[in-house]
């Protein structure tokens, strides 16, 4: 597709996909180490900032510290204030049971997925590769 082509429509779909994959990262980012927000923010900037892509999906503190309240208030993560490095204040989130629980949902729902031949046909047609 040309540059042309692609237009605000197109990236709104690619927004839509990265939104309802970005709560689960967050969760999985947490799972893996107590960090704070901006750390959550420059890990999610592996997963979309794209070499070459013409959809530039934004990670920043107006997306980031929503979805990180309403995981509090769901008892998936908590946060803890503490002092950085740079003797700065800051929230430290870490992941609680439930949140492990639910991320176990994720787990086997992804699972599911990447073992349905629909899903496979899908995924080799989008990648070239064999799931």
């Amino acid at each position: 597709m040309t540059d042309e082509k692609f237009n605000d429509s197109h990236k709104k779909i690619f927004k839509n996909f990265s939104n309802g994959i970005i709560h689960n990262l967050i969760l999985w980012i947490i799972s893996k180490e107590s960090i704070h927000g901006y750390g959550i923010m420059k890990r999610l900037d592996e997963f979309f900032n794209l070499k070459d892509s013409k959809c530039d999906i934004n990670v920043n503190s107006s997306r980031i510290y929503p979805i990180l309240s309403e995981m509090e208030k769901r008892g998936f993560i908590v946060g803890e204030w503490k002092v950085n490095e740079n003797n700065k204040r800051v929230k430290y989130y870490s992941i609680t049971d439930e949140g492990n629980d639910f991320l176990k949902e994720i787990q086997i729902h992804i699972n599911n997925i990447l073992n349905n031949p629909s899903w496979q046909a899908f995924f080799k047609d989008m990648t070239g590769l064999e799931i």
